[in-house]
C-alpha cells in the first residue's frame, strides 16, 4: 500500500464495494483506540525494531512487548528517520507523519496486550543508499512516561534481497524501563497455530503473484504449475495471517507484510487469473480461497478502500465465470475467455476448481446476496468496471464473451441441485464426487494400446485398502483407455481441501454436516500414502509415470503447491472430528 502524506487511520475499511452490480456492498467499523489507565504493577511495554536491508530500501519490523504483569490498552510507537529514508508501506498499525517524525498506534483488533504478550507491525521504504536505524525511539500508552533513545545503533548490509541486520530498541513504562528484542521461531517447527516454520519460510520469499492474459497460443494460462504455486502462496499466507495473526519468517519479514505485497500485485493490473471457468480453476480456486481468507483477516482493515474494492471485484469475476459454467441450466463447450475444450461433466480434478470458486464466491458475499447479484449481472457494465480497475485479464474475457453471457449468470446459483445457501451440500457433493471409488493398490488395463498396470511403486499395500473414498482418477478412463493418475487425484484433492481449510477458518465448515466427510478422508489418506511412496500412473498423457511428494514428474504436486496444501490440512482438517 502506498503511504499517503495524511494521518490515516486504519483501524476500519470498506468492505465488498462492487461497482460492476447494480449495487454496492458497503460495511465499515468505526475506528479507535480502548484506552485504559495505566498498569499499577512494574514494568510495562518495549518495543524492539529489526531490519532487512538491500540496495536501496529497507523492511522493518517491529515489536512491542508488554513485560508488564497486569494488562494494557492503547499503545504507541514514536521514531526519527534520517534524512534521505522514506516510509512507503506500512502494516498492523495507524500511521502519522510530521516530517521525519513517524507515529504508528495501535488498531482496534490488537490495542490490550494482556500480560507478557507482544503485538508487531511493520513499515518498509527506500533509503538513499546508506540504511540508519531509527533514533529517538519512544513507546508509550495512556497514562506513562516515555523514556527514548535518541541514538540507536545498527550495523546493515546491502545486498540483493533483504538481510536481518539492523535493529533499534528502547522501552517505555510507567515506572521503569526495559528492553526486549524480537526472536525467530527455529525453521521446521511448528508455529502456535501449528504451521510449518520452513512453509512460512518459503512462501514469504515467493515471488510476486501474476497471471498472464489468455492467447490462441496460450488459452490457459491458468493451468501452469508456476501460476498454481504461486495461487496456493497467496491462499496460504491469507491462511496463516488469519490464523496465526503475527507470524513472521525466520529472516524477521512478516506474513502479513508479504501478503500485503502478494495482494497489492494482484490486483495492481493485469495480473489477475481471467475468470474463465473452466479448467484454470486449478490456480483459481486458490485465489478466491485466499481473497476470502484475506477479508476476514486482520490484512483486510491494512488495505486501501480501492484495494478492497479491486479484491472484491475480482472475487465477483471469478464467481460470475464458475455461474457461467457450472450452473444446472447451462451447458457450454467453452468458459467465458472463448478458447473451448470445455465440458462441466469432465473428471473432478476439472471441475473441482471453479466450483470452489462458487463456494468462496458465496461465502465471501453470502448466499442471498450473491443471487442478487447473479440477477443483476451485466456483461457490459463488468467488462468495463474491470478494464477501469486495471483488472483486464479478467475484463477482456468478459468483452469476449459478451452479452451471451448475461443469460447464462443471470439465474440464482445451482449446481447438481444445490443452491448457494447450501454450502455443506455443495462441499459434501465436491468430496463425494472426488472420492468414490473403493481403494486399491493397483489398477490394470489398457492405456494407449497396451495392457497397464497402475499400482503404488514400491509394490506396497494402501493402509485404506477396501474403504470407500479412493480418489476417482485412480480408477477411471480418458481417450486414451485407463486413467489412474495420482496427479489428477491431487488435482482434484487439492482444491476440495481448499474449500474446506476456508471453510473451516472462517468458521462455515460443520462437521455435524459433513456426510461427504468420511469418503474425503479415506481419500485423504490413501492419496497421501500414494504420493509418499511414490505411484506409478498412467492416462492418455502419461505411462508409467511416477508421481509423489518429492518432486516428480517435474510439473507435478510439489510443483503446484503440495507443500502449502499438506500443511493446511495438517493444521486445519486433522484433529476436526470428521
Amino acid at each position: 500500500m502506498t503511504r499517503r502524506a495524511t494521518v490515516r487511520a486504519r483501524g476500519f475499511g470498506l468492505r465488498g464495494l462492487i461497482l460492476g452490480s447494480a449495487f454496492s456492498l458497503l460495511a465499515a467499523a468505526a475506528a479507535g483506540l480502548a484506552l485504559a489507565s495505566p498498569a499499577s504493577a512494574a514494568g510495562g511495554l518495549t518495543v524492539s525494531i529489526s531490519a532487512g536491508t538491500w540496495t536501496g530500501g529497507y523492511d522493518d519490523t517491529a515489536t512491542v512487548t508488554n513485560t508488564s504483569s497486569a494488562t494494557i490498552s492503547g499503545w504507541s510507537v514514536q521514531f526519527t528517520l534520517a534524512a534521505g529514508m522514506t516510509v512507503t508501506s506500512y502494516w498492523r498499525a495507524g500511521e502519522a507523519v510530521s516530517g521525519s517524525q513517524y507515529t504508528f498506534t495501535a488498531l482496534s483488533y490488537d490495542t490490550t496486550l494482556a500480560a507478557g504478550a507482544g503485538t508487531t507491525f511493520g513499515f518498509e521504504g527506500a533509503d538513499t543508499g546508506s540504511y540508519s536505524a531509527p533514533t529517538n525511539l519512544t513507546v508509550t500508552y495512556p497514562g506513562s512516561t516515555a523514556s527514548s533513545s535518541p541514538s540507536a545503533s545498527a550495523s546493515a548490509s546491502a545486498s540483493a534481497s533483504p538481510s536481518a541486520s539492523a535493529s533499534a530498541s528502547s522501552s517505555a513504562s510507567a515506572s521503569a524501563s526495559a528492553s526486549a528484542s524480537a526472536s525467530a521461531t527455529a525453521t521446521g517447527t511448528p508455529t502456535a497455530a501449528s504451521f510449518t516454520q520452513s512453509d512460512i519460510d518459503t512462501a514469504v520469499a515467493a515471488p510476486l503473484i501474476a497471471f498472464a492474459a489468455p492467447t490462441s497460443g496460450t488459452p490457459r494460462p491458468g493451468t501452469s504449475p508456476t501460476d498454481i504455486y504461486e495461487s496456493k502462496v497467496l491462499y496460504y499466507l491469507a491462511l496463516v495471517d488469519l490464523k496465526d495473526p503475527g507470524a513472521k519468517a525466520t529472516s524477521g519479514t512478516t506474513v502479513e507484510g508479504a501478503l500485503l505485497k502478494q495482494v497489492a500485485n494482484l490486483v495492481g493490473g493485469g495480473h489477475e487469473p481471467d475468470a474463465d471457468g473452466g479448467l484454470e480453476g486449478w490456480s483459481a480456486a486458490p485465489v478466491a480461497q485466499a481473497l476470502l481468507l484475506v477479508k476476514d483477516g486482520p490484512v483486510w482493515s491494512e488495505l486501501t478502500a480501492a484495494q478492497q474494492n479491486d479484491v472484491s471485484l475480482l472475487m465477483a469475476a471469478l464467481g460470475y465465470g464458475g455461474n457461467y459454467a457450472y450452473n444446472d441450466a447451462n451447458d457450454f463447450s467453452s468458459g467465458i475467455c472463448g478458447f473451448g475444450d470445455f465440458a462441466k461433466t469432465n473428471n473432478p480434478n476439472y471441475e473441482d476448481g471453479y466450483v470452489d470458486v462458487e463456494l468462496a464466491a458465496i461465502e465471501y458475499f453470502g448466499p442471498s446476496t450473491w443471487d442478487t447479484m447473479l440477477a443483476s449481472f451485466s456483461d457490459a457494465t463488468e467488462a468495463s468496471v474491470l478494464d477501469a480497475a486495471g483488472l483486464t485479464n479478467a475484463g477482456g474475457c468478459f468483452t469476449t464473451v459478451g452479452t451471451a453471457a448475461n443469460a447464462a449468470i443471470q439465474p440464482a446459483w445451482l449446481w447438481k441441485g444445490h443452491a448457494a445457501s447450501d454450502e455443506m451440500g455443495i462441499w459434501n457433493q465436491l468430496a463425494e464426487d472426488t472420492f468414490d471409488k473403493t481403494v486399491t493398490s493397483s489398477v490394470s488395463g489398457t492405456s494407449n494400446g497396451a495392457s497397464v498396470t497402475a499400482s503404488i511403486a514400491d509394490g506396497s499395500t494402501s493402509p485404506e485398502q477396501g474403504l470407500l473414498g479412493m480418489g476417482h482418477e485412480f480408477d477411471s478412463t480418458d481417450s486414451g483407455g485407463l486413467r489412474s493418475s495420482a496427479l489428477y487425484v491431487y488435482e482434484g484433492w487439492m482444491n476440495v481441501t481448499g474449500s474446506r481449510v476456508a471453510m473451516t477458518a472462517t468458521g462455515a465448515f460443520s462437521c455435524a454436516s459433513a456426510a461427504g466427510a468420511s469418503q474425503y478422508q479415506v481419500g485423504s489418506l490413501d492419496l497421501i500414502y500414494k504420493l509418499d511412496h511414490g505411484y506409478i500412473s498412467y492416462a492418455q498423457s502419461q505411462s508409467a509415470v511416477l508421481v509423489n511428494d518429492s518432486g516428480a514428474p517435474s510439473d507435478g504436486p510439489l510443483a503446484k503447491g503440495w507443500n502449502f496444501d499438506y500443511d493446511a490440512y495438517n493444521a486445519q482438517v486433522v484433529g476436526q472430528g470428521c
